[in-house]
């Protein structure tokens, strides 16, 4: 059993990285099912075996970043000597760090969720990943609330509240990030958005003011330049 397992998931891994690798270099439009099946060599009931279709490969791309996120955070989320800010904030650096790793599927998913017919897709891919990474947070803000450093009653409705100003985030910041060539003070408004965001997580887990920093603001140049459509 464990054998079979194992070959499933090195199967559907090496179809996730061909059609990761046809997205990015021939674009998600341009790539169809039967290129993907040509470029590893699958009978085309193969990959139906694994994918519905190309946007539910999208849909798997996001979530298998969204697991590497999700085991950062655990590696958090379970450590004994750290208290439930520290927590939090390193949280947002270990988030981060995976997607700037995986920055050019970052880039693929502005470029493809944000338009308007892929709302339903961007909605599904963003509640799935939510459904993930929820229950972790609202560990650290239970921690929070029992040290005193936060003040919520409901840390799990606390951490899907903070998911769902995320995505307002995300929803502004790819507006920013999409437009950028046209915008010279985008750094300026992305500052502006980050601040709102950061603002909205102390008001709804009950933290002091200042104590959440999702973004190192010297580091937005660079992340900038690494982001650039």
């Amino acid at each position: 059993m464990a054998r079979i397992t194992k070959e499933y998931h090195v199967r559907k891994n090496e179809i996730l990285d061909a059609a990761q690798e046809l997205f990015f270099t021939k674009g998600y439009k341009q790539t169809s099912i039967e290129s993907i099946i040509k470029k590893i060599g699958v009978a085309k009931g193969t990959i139906y075996y694994y994918f519905r279709s190309k946007e539910d490969l999208m849909d798997k791309l996001v979530k298998r970043m969204t697991n590497q996120i999700l085991i950062e955070v655990k590696k958090i989320t379970g450590r004994t000597d750290l208290d439930a800010l520290t927590k939090l904030n390193r949280a947002y650096i270990a988030t981060r760090n995976v997607k700037l790793e995986n920055i050019e599927l970052i880039k693929l998913y502005l470029k493809v969720l944000y338009k308007d017919e892929n709302i339903m897709l961007r909605h599904k891919i963003y509640m799935s990943n939510v459904e993930l990474l929820v229950p972790e947070f609202a560990k650290i803000i239970n921690q929070g609330a029992e040290e005193k450093v936060f003040n919520t009653p409901f840390p799990r409705k606390a951490a899907r509240l903070i998911f769902e100003l995320a995505q307002i985030l995300s929803d502004s910041t790819a507006k920013l990030f999409l437009g950028m060539d046209e915008n010279p003070e985008i750094i300026k408004k992305l500052k502006k958005e980050i601040d709102i965001y950061e603002d909205g997580i102390e008001r709804i887990i009950g933290a002091k003011k200042g104590s959440i920093n999702i973004v190192d603001r010297r580091a937005l140049k660079n992340i900038m330049k690494k982001i650039n459509m």
